[in-house]
């Protein structure tokens, strides 16, 4: 395992040990990174589910935020930019449809029980209590594979401090692909 990419953000007691932040500044390739870890996961025979948001950029403007189901494979528009009437966060208003089927992602008999659990992104919506915060909750009580919350490195301390995990395992997304490989030792278990 690459220990150079983690950090111990604070030590407390809970039991909830199997959360990974995996961390970066904003647009730095934290979900590109995520994706070819999923093939990884996928290709050593392990499973996946949760949700991946790809940013959709237009003639070199962030334009909005798709969602990807990733055990289902389903995907659609999260948020825009320009669009009204609907539930608007910063810039970006988000599509009913695409909450749907984060939320279904995130609560569905897979997620409890596969071996990777992704959950992109954990930010400023779920510190609040909204937007992807109850699933997550759910997940950290109860799901039986390792839950990894891509999380923007100015949100981490604050991210890890919420669940109160007792050793904060953080990932800097852009040290890949060491930043991988230490996702893909903590799911092959102890050595």
């Amino acid at each position: 395992m690459a220990l150079g990419i983690w950090h111990s953000l604070k030590r407390t007691t809970t039991t909830a040990p199997h959360v990974v932040l995996w961390t970066g500044p904003p647009h730095s390739g934290k979900t590109t990174a995520i994706g070819e870890l999923v093939e990884r996961v996928r290709s050593a025979g392990c499973s996946v589910a949760g949700i991946l948001a790809p940013s959709i950029w237009q003639n070199g403007e962030l334009t909005g935020f798709d969602i990807v189901d990733l055990a289902r494979g389903q995907r659609t528009s999260l948020a825009g930019r320009g669009q009204v009437g609907r539930e608007m966060t910063g810039k970006f208003a988000f599509n009913a449809s695409g909450l749907a089927l984060g939320r279904a992602a995130l609560t569905s008999p897979t997620a409890m029980t596969a071996d990777l659990v992704v959950v992109d992104e954990f930010g400023p919506l779920e510190l609040k209590g909204d937007g992807w915060r109850t699933p997550v909750d759910r997940l950290v009580a109860r799901a039986a594979g390792v839950l990894l919350l891509v999380v923007r490195s100015a949100l981490a301390e604050s991210v890890g401090a919420l669940y109160n995990i007792p050793t904060k395992r953080v990932i800097d997304a852009r040290r890949v692909p060491a930043a991988i490989d230490a996702v893909l030792g903590l799911l092959a278990g102890p050595s």
